[in-house]
């Protein structure tokens, strides 16, 4: 029997809270009055809440209030959900305990109320005196690091996971302070009170929100990571030894990760004017715009929280850029908190921009997280969610897809709510509202679509075969049709691609089908195994070249973190990994031969902690196969021994393939994940 926590209010108490009391406990919970069903059994709901308090099953209160509402227990469920009290055992406890230590004295409300600051307290960056002029900026100007480095093992940081947070860290760190009042000159400035978007923006100039809008934050200084290798703990690049937040004045761009002056720009975009900011942009025209990592301005923008103002200006002096190493694009980023009402219009311009229409709002990153995903765990109005999803195309795919360690969109929700909690109760409840949307969404079109585990890919990848009907004749679980065409992994995956599945999702363990095609085996008809040269002849009909979301499909990782080059190469597929690497562009295809990874657990199952490269992973698979077959040569198993013999020189072909790539044996960390010089 589980033990009673002792900080529970008993019943005596729950029963002795007053009404006022009880809606108290409501506005804690719901303090902009967003929840659903708030006028359900009005009259009742202050008796509902002292049941709740009580810690009282859904099955008992149902039966406690059977005489006054006429009701299953799943609706008083579903109902405390709406009202957006937590309806888990552990949660439930825990918010109980907190609810009536805050409403124990009626008169202590001032604890739930929230004031944002005055327009006036919004802090500025520190600026140098009128006779303290800095220099001009340039690449050649001197730069400042701070005394004691980070330094530690990045080579890890490929394969980590991280949540994004809603807002930039109130460390005490410097603001940016590279332009002085030199770019309010009129020389330099470019824009005035009057001026406008030329007529090539493909956005219209935005109308100023009302001060009853505005939702005034301070500029806070940026997060800059250089052990995970992260900005604002949501925008991805190269681990760095240096926290370049620090920097305060004019700088060269950084040898291992790249950052600049222009993402420097981009980051404290909130505490600069209009003017300074579009007169800055115009001084750094000459410099690099991107970082190794493939982060280009707009990716470090979107992480500010910024509104449409800087947008505007940015997009006409830079291009969009697309998905970085990580495989995020911009949008992944993207902070909404200063874009207001106009974030659809946002999102709808980006949703036309590509060459193909909608991929940048549904390409995944390497952990098959999409851009949805990111901002869902953003805190928005409870309305603004479902205009959310109605923008993004294929919004279905995204809300069912888990990533690839397994969690879905509720999950990430929930943990990102779980993170800013201590800092805002209200963000953490429109978060904990914006998943009851989503569920509901969820529910609503359940029955106009397939389910994400429909029969497709990954089964095909498994080495499934349909249904067969006395043994005679084929129905393909795909079309469901009878001898449409045979049960060969070939057809079926072709009619996989007619029929709309979707070759970039995970299932439920987190991988993808191009990873489950390469590390699964599988046989023909006569159960003789399927030869690498079929398995190649598979992966150019999964993947083809003409598929628009291809580099998501290359770059994704799999449960472990290891990339598809790694599973490919490893295993000897030495016609699949000169396709594979022939998809993707250049200077891409050295951070893929490059990348790293965490070793496997050995026999007793303990990690080293150590990460090796894909040519190390090769070399010493190798290893292990000429041994075998020098122990199996002093044999009469000759089969064994030719196809050991096979295996070592499929792998020989993969390591040269590698090499010729760029791979290397130890790779820098810069070399890991440099596709931009």
């Amino acid at each position: 029997m589980a033990s009673r926590n002792y900080l529970m209010p008993n019943a005596a108490q729950c029963d002795s809270l007053t009404d006022e009391q009880c809606r108290m406990i409501q506005h804690i919970l719901d303090p902009d009055g967003i929840r659903a069903y708030q006028d359900w059994e009005f009259q009742h709901q202050t008796h509902l809440i002292r049941l709740y308090m009580k810690g009282m099953s859904f099955p008992d209160i149902a039966k406690a209030m059977e005489r006054k509402i006429d009701c299953s227990y799943k609706t008083y469920n579903n109902r405390f959900r709406s009202w957006l009290f937590p309806t888990t055992s552990a949660e439930r406890e825990q918010k109980i305990v907190e609810l009536y230590s805050r409403v124990a004295n009626q008169y202590n409300s001032a604890a739930t109320e929230i004031v944002l600051p005055s327009q006036g307290s919004v802090l500025l960056p520190i600026r140098p005196s009128p006779t303290q002029h800095t220099s001009q900026i340039s690449a050649r100007a001197p730069f400042s690091r701070p005394s004691q480095p980070h330094m530690g093992d990045s080579s890890q940081h490929r394969n980590s996971v991280s949540t994004v947070n809603t807002s930039p860290s109130s460390s005490s760190s410097s603001v940016y302070t590279h332009f002085d009042d030199s770019f309010s000159d009129h020389r330099f400035s470019v824009v005035s009170s009057n001026s406008s978007i030329g007529s090539g923006s493909q956005f219209s100039a935005p109308r100023p929100q009302s001060r009853a809008q505005l939702q005034f934050r301070p500029a806070k200084a940026p997060k800059h990571d250089p052990i995970a290798g992260m900005w604002n703990d949501s925008l991805r690049v190269v681990p760095c030894q240096w926290d370049h937040s620090l920097w305060r004045e004019g700088f060269a761009r950084c040898s291992i990760c790249g950052f600049s002056q222009w993402h420097a720009l981009m980051l404290h975009a909130r505490a600069y004017s209009i003017s300074e900011f579009n007169t800055a942009m115009l001084r750094l025209r000459d410099l690099i715009k991107h970082d190794f990592a493939g982060n280009f301005p707009l990716h470090f923008l979107m992480s500010a929280g910024v509104g449409m103002d800087h947008f505007i200006y940015l997009l006409q002096q830079c291009d969009t850029g697309g998905q970085n190493v990580f495989g995020q694009n911009p949008l992944h980023v993207l902070d909404p908190h200063d874009l207001g009402d106009q974030l659809i219009s946002f999102l709808e311009y980006f949703n036309k921009v590509d060459p193909f229409p909608g991929v940048l709002l549904s390409q995944r990153d390497i952990h098959c997280i999409s851009p949805l995903q990111t901002l869902l765990q953003r805190p928005l109005e409870r309305s603004m969610y479902r205009r959310v999803l109605k923008t993004f195309p294929g919004a279905v795919f995204s809300l069912r897809s888990l990533d690839t360690s397994g969690r879905g969109v509720a999950k990430m929700m929930d943990e990102a709510s779980l993170k800013i909690k201590s800092e805002s109760t209200t963000d953490w409840m429109r978060i904990q509202a914006g998943i009851t949307e989503i569920r509901l969404f969820i529910s609503e079109i359940e029955d106009q679509s397939g389910s994400v585990h429909d029969y497709g890919f990954h089964d095909i990848a498994r080495g499934a075969r349909g249904t067969p009907l006395f043994a005679l004749m084929f129905q393909c679980r795909i079309c469901h049709k009878i001898d449409a065409h045979s049960n060969s992994y070939l057809d079926q995956m072709q009619c996989a691609w007619d029929h709309g599945r979707n070759v970039n999702a995970t299932d439920e363990t987190g991988i993808t089908p191009a990873h489950l095609l390469v590390t699964h085996a599988r046989c023909n008809t006569d159960m003789s195994p399927e030869t690498p040269t079929q398995t190649a002849q598979l992966f150019r009909v999964l993947l083809p070249r003409n598929y628009p979301n291809l580099r998501e499909a290359l770059h994704v990782l799999d449960p472990e973190g290891n990339n598809l080059v790694f599973n490919i190469a490893t295993r000897g597929f030495c016609e699949i990994l000169e396709y594979a690497l022939s998809l993707e562009d250049f200077p891409r295809r050295s951070a893929m031969v490059n990348a790293c990874s965490k070793r496997p657990e050995n026999s007793d199952g303990i990690t080293s902690g150590r990460t090796w490269s894909v040519l190390q992973a090769v070399e010493e698979k190798r290893h292990e196969v000429d041994e075998r077959i020098k122990l199996v040569s002093m044999t009469t198993n000759l089969r064994e021994l030719n196809r050991l013999c096979t295996e070592s020189n499929r792998l020989k072909m993969c390591k040269n393939i590698l090499k010729a790539a760029g791979a290397e044996l130890s790779p820098s960390i810069t070399t890991q994940y440099t596709i931009c010089e």
